[in-house]
C-alpha cells in the first residue's frame, strides 16, 4: 500500500526524474516568467503553450473569404519585395535573359546587387519558379489591386445590404461610422510604424540617420503630413520616407471617401439606376486612366451583385445550380487561371514575354505604354500592367465568391490568421527586412577595388549571409538562396507583424470605435465593419 501511494505522485512533482511532455508544458505555464514571455510570442505559439488564455475562435461571416484572400495577398507582397530587393533576376520572365546595364559596378556584379539592380547575379530566366502561374508567389503588384477591390466590397457591403432591406437610416449610420473611423484606422498604424523606424535610424539599426534629432523629426513630419496622410494626390505613386511601401495608404483613404460619396449620392435611387450609374463610373475611371477608382467602384458593384443574389437565392438558386451552375463555374475557373497568368506580368521585357506581349499590344489608351497622339512621348512603362491587373482583380474577387473549393481555403484557419495580421504584415515587412537583410541575406565576397588611398578605393568585403554561403553564380544557387532566405526572414516578418497587430493595429481599431462612441450623439450602436483592407 505504501508503494502504491508513492507511485501515484505525478512525474512533474518528482525531483531528479525525467519529465513528460505534458509535465514540461505545465512547468512552462506555471513559471513566473511566462507572464512576460507570452505577450512576446506569436499568437499561435502562445495559444498552443497557454490554451487557457486562447481567445474563442472567430466566427465566419459572409465575406470571411475576402479576409483570407487579403491575408494571403499580403504575404505575397512581402515575398515580392524580398525577391525584387535581393534576387532580382528571378523577377524576369522564364526564358527571357535580362540585358545587364553596361555601366554596372563591379562590386554589384560580384555581390549580386540588391535593392533594385540585382542584374549582377547570374540569371538567364531559367529557374522553374519563373514559370507562368508559379511566379505568382512573388508577384506582389497585382495583389495591391486585389486589396483595393476587396476594400470597395467590404466598405460598401453593410450600406448596400441596408439599402436592399430598405433601411436607409442604417445605411447612413454605416457610412458615417466608416467615414469617421477611416482616417485613424488607416493612418494610425502608419504613424506608429514610421516613428519606430525613426527611432531605429537614430539608434543606427537602419539606414543612416540625419545628423541631428531635430532634422530627423522634421523629415518624419514631412513624410507623415505631406505624403502618408495627405491623400488628395489620388493615385499618384508617392514614395514616402521611412517606408516606401506606404504609398498605397493615401490612395486607399482618398478612394474610400470617393466610395462613401458615391454610395451617399445613389442611396435614394432605384436599384437598376444605382447599378447602372456605378458601372458607368467604373467605365469612366478606366477611360481616365484612374485604376484605383475603378477598383473601388468595382468592389461596390460586386457587393451589389452579392447582396442581390443572396436575397433572391431562395427563388431561383436551386434551378440555377441544376441547369447552369456548371457553365458559370467553368467560366470562373478560367478567369482565375487567366488572372494567375496575368499576375506573372514582369516589370521588364513584357514585350518579349510569350502571352504577356499579346495583352501588352491590346492595352488601350491611356494605359498603353505609348501615347497614340504623340508616339515619341514615352509613358509609364508599368501602366499597361495596371490596366490588366485591375480587370483580373475584379474577376478574381467575383469568381472566388462562387467557387466553393477556393472559398473554403480562404476561410481556413491559416488564411484567416493571415487576414488578421495582413495590415501589420504590409506595414512591418519593409522595416524588418531592412533590419535583418545584411546579416541574413548578405552578399558573396567582394574583392578590393582601386588603390588604397585613392578616392574610388573600396576595401574588400568578406562573404556574408545566405548569398555568401551559397553563392549567386548559377540559377540553382539563386533559387536555393531565395528559398533559404525566405525561410529565415519570413518567420521574423510574421513574428513582428503578429506583435504589431496585437500591440498597435488592433488597439487603434478599438480606439477608433471608442472615440466614435464618445464623440457621436447617437442612440444606436456603431455598426461594425466586416473587415479592413491590408493596403488600406
Amino acid at each position: 500500500m505504501i508503494t502504491t501511494t508513492t507511485t501515484t505522485t505525478t512525474p512533474g512533482h518528482r525531483r531528479g526524474t525525467p519529465t513528460s511532455p505534458s509535465s514540461m508544458h505545465n512547468l512552462i505555464r506555471r513559471h513566473p516568467w511566462t507572464r512576460f514571455l507570452r505577450p512576446l510570442l506569436p499568437s499561435f505559439v502562445a495559444d498552443a503553450l497557454f490554451p487557457e488564455h486562447r481567445p474563442p475562435p472567430s466566427r465566419l461571416h459572409p465575406t470571411s473569404y475576402l479576409d483570407g484572400l487579403r491575408g494571403v495577398a499580403a504575404i505575397l507582397v512581402f515575398i515580392c519585395h524580398f525577391t525584387e530587393n535581393h534576387f532580382h533576376p528571378l523577377t524576369h520572365s522564364y526564358g527571357v535573359a535580362p540585358d545587364p546595364p553596361p555601366d554596372l559596378d563591379l562590386d554589384l556584379k560580384m555581390a549580386g546587387g540588391g535593392s533594385g539592380s540585382g542584374s549582377g547575379q547570374a540569371g538567364s530566366g531559367d529557374s522553374w519558379i519563373q514559370l507562368p502561374f508559379l511566379r505568382v508567389v512573388f508577384s506582389g503588384r497585382p495583389m495591391v489591386h486585389i486589396f483595393f477591390v476587396i476594400s470597395g466590397f467590404v466598405l460598401s457591403y453593410k450600406p448596400v445590404r441596408a439599402l436592399h432591406a430598405r433601411e436607409t437610416e442604417k445605411c447612413y449610420a454605416a457610412l458615417a461610422s466608416s467615414a469617421f473611423r477611416r482616417g485613424l484606422r488607416l493612418f494610425g498604424p502608419c504613424v506608429v510604424s514610421t516613428w519606430m523606424v525613426l527611432c531605429l535610424r537614430q539608434m543606427g539599426c537602419l539606414t543612416p540617420a540625419k545628423e541631428t534629432l531635430a532634422e530627423e523629426l522634421w523629415k518624419w513630419k514631412g513624410a507623415v503630413f505631406h505624403q502618408i496622410t495627405w491623400p488628395w494626390a489620388w493615385d499618384r505613386d508617392l514614395r514616402p520616407a521611412y517606408d516606401v511601401h506606404l504609398w498605397t495608404i493615401p490612395i486607399e483613404f482618398a478612394h474610400s471617401m470617393l466610395l462613401f460619396m458615391v454610395l451617399l449620392m445613389l442611396s435614394r435611387v432605384r436599384l437598376r439606376i444605382r447599378m447602372a450609374a456605378v458601372f458607368g463610373l467604373m467605365v469612366y475611371c478606366l477611360a481616365c486612366g484612374k485604376w484605383a477608382g475603378f477598383e473601388f467602384l468595382a468592389g461596390l458593384f460586386l457587393a451589389e451583385v452579392y447582396v442581390l443574389r443572396a436575397a433572391r437565392a431562395k427563388e431561383w438558386e436551386r434551378n440555377w445550380e441544376t441547369h447552369q451552375n456548371w457553365a458559370l463555374k467553368s467560366f470562373q475557373i478560367g478567369l482565375i487561371l487567366l488572372g494567375l497568368f496575368i499576375a506573372g506580368w514582369p516589370n521588364h521585357d513584357a514585350d518579349r514575354t510569350p502571352g504577356i506581349r499579346y495583352f501588352l499590344a491590346q492595352t488601350p489608351f491611356p494605359f498603353a505604354a505609348m501615347d497614340p497622339r504623340a508616339p515619341e512621348k514615352l509613358m509609364d512603362p508599368l501602366a499597361p500592367q495596371k490596366f490588366w491587373f485591375s480587370l483580373s482583380a475584379v474577376a478574381t474577387v467575383w469568381s472566388l465568391g462562387d467557387l466553393g473549393f477556393l472559398r473554403r481555403f480562404f476561410e481556413s484557419p491559416f488564411a484567416q490568421y493571415c487576414g488578421r495580421i495582413s495590415y501589420a504584415v504590409y506595414i512591418c515587412h519593409g522595416p524588418v527586412e531592412g533590419l535583418f537583410q545584411e546579416r541574413l541575406i548578405g552578399h558573396p565576397p567582394i574583392p578590393e577595388r582601386g588603390e588604397p588611398g585613392a578616392l574610388d578605393y573600396k576595401p574588400a568585403q568578406p562573404a556574408m549571409g545566405v548569398k555568401g554561403l551559397i553563392g549567386v553564380e548559377t540559377t540553382t544557387q539563386i533559387t536555393v538562396g531565395w528559398f533559404l532566405g525566405l525561410w529565415l526572414l519570413g518567420p521574423l516578418v510574421i513574428w513582428a507583424a503578429d506583435l504589431f497587430w496585437r500591440g498597435v493595429d488592433s488597439q487603434i481599431v478599438t480606439l477608433a470605435r471608442r472615440l466614435e462612441t464618445l464623440c457621436l450623439d447617437d442612440t444606436e450602436p456603431s455598426p461594425r465593419s466586416q473587415g479592413y483592407s491590408v493596403a488600406a
